[in-house]
């Protein structure tokens, strides 16, 4: 009996022998594998070089790297997961692309919208000579507008001008593109392009169609008089100078002693200020020389007329001759400066710009525009009709 029990006692310890062995081995070869998957190289995707915010992700922004997954602390994104994407801030050369930094589509930044305290009143970038897209939201403007003086000579130049301040202290509010509202001139906005026959969405940066302005309702009625002469418009950006607190007001006066100079800075703040532009009747003169006319080719033994082509013949004209062969029919501008177009469309590309007062003799009348003795067109709100004795008792004289 004593032997069983020395016996049993001697099993169990083997066991217990046995167990402590096994779970040893267990556990140093769970520890071998995983030391083994740590120590594994795992292909990641990274920055080829610095990429700001708002980039559209193709594959040359990627490069590819190994890296021991043990110093991996997010899932890598596959190719798949990153282009097409954009940044939503930037990312470092050699930095691993993360979920976190990419968005579908461009993150805007909120539109802040800066209150007025007039008026508020929007104008084409394009009415200006010298369009500023560096302004920014709650910077100063002066608009300045230009007008020719005199004759002009054989080139279309004129002389001598007139300089006027139109509006002072216009303070800007923001920018519309598209009609939408924007808080700068210039913005990335995604555009689809044809690349190789593809058509791909490209990050490009684009300019605002109109600036925003905080304006006096009788300066925008000066300013309104002055649209049509868009390509004479000045901005130059100032600082904002409260005239209540200015100790130089008295400068005004020195300035009529420049009126005898032949180009005038006068300062629009009154009404009794603003002295009107004189335009000389004067006779419209063509630069014409080439017209284009349409030709139809038709052939006798061609009844359905299968064979007929239509073909476009330049004419070399004496326009100033044709003009001046047209006794009856005239227009003259009637207001202070408007386009002369190539075709019967206010969306022409081809224009020349013409002043208040000058005569031009009509063929006819196309609707609601009046084509010229060169082939040329204006529009029936710019002009009115006048007939020779008119002109005869105008022609030379200043209205």
């Amino acid at each position: 009996m004593q032997i069983n029990k020395q016996l049993i006692a001697i099993i169990v310890l083997a066991s217990l022998l046995f167990s402590a062995i096994g779970a040893a081995l267990f556990f140093f070869k769970k520890n071998q594998q995983t030391q083994k998957a740590k120590s594994e190289l795992v292909t990641v995707y990274i920055a080829k070089d610095d990429i700001p915010r708002d980039t559209l992700l193709t594959i040359e922004h990627l490069a590819q790297t190994k890296i021991s997954k043990e110093f991996i602390l997010n899932p890598p994104l596959l190719k798949e997961e990153i282009i097409g994407k954009f940044t939503n801030e930037k990312i470092y050369k050699n930095e691993i692309f993360l979920k976190q930094k990419l968005d579908t589509q461009l993150v805007k930044e909120e539109n802040k919208i800066i209150d007025f305290e007039k008026s508020s009143y929007n104008m084409k970038f394009e009415l200006f000579k010298n369009p500023n897209y560096a302004l920014v939201q709650g910077e100063y403007i002066n608009i300045i507008s230009v007008y020719p003086e005199g004759e002009p000579d054989s080139k279309g130049r004129y002389p001598e001008f007139a300089v006027e301040f139109i509006a002072e202290n216009l303070k800007v509010l923001g920018f519309i593109r598209n009609g939408h509202h924007e808080s700068q001139s210039i913005t990335q906005q995604t555009v689809k392009k044809t690349v190789e026959k593809k058509v791909v969405e490209v990050v490009e940066e684009v300019k605002s169609d109109e600036i925003i302005l905080d304006i006096d309702l009788d300066v925008l009625l000066r300013l309104t008089e002055n649209y049509n002469k868009g390509n004479q418009l000045w901005m130059v950006k100032t600082a904002y100078r409260d005239k209540s607190n200015d100790e130089d007001d008295n400068i005004k006066n020195d300035e009529k002693e420049k009126e005898s100079t032949p180009v005038q800075t006068r300062n629009l703040d009154t009404k009794s200020q603003i002295n009107e532009i004189k335009h000389k009747y004067r006779m419209y003169t063509s630069n014409t020389s080439v017209l284009t006319q349409s030709a139809t080719i038709d052939y006798s033994n061609d009844k359905n007329k299968e064979k007929s082509k239509m073909k476009n013949v330049e004419i070399f004209v004496n326009s100033n001759e044709t003009c001046s062969s047209i006794k009856d029919k005239f227009i003259v501008g009637n207001v202070n400066s408007f386009f002369i177009r190539t075709s019967p469309s206010k969306d022409s590309e081809n224009k020349t710009i013409l002043y208040k007062n000058i005569i031009i003799p009509y063929v006819e009348k196309q609707n609601e525009w009046y084509k010229t003795c060169d082939g040329k067109y204006v529009h029936e709100t710019v002009v009115r009709e006048v007939d020779a004795p008119f002109i005869s008792e105008k022609l030379g004289k200043y209205e």
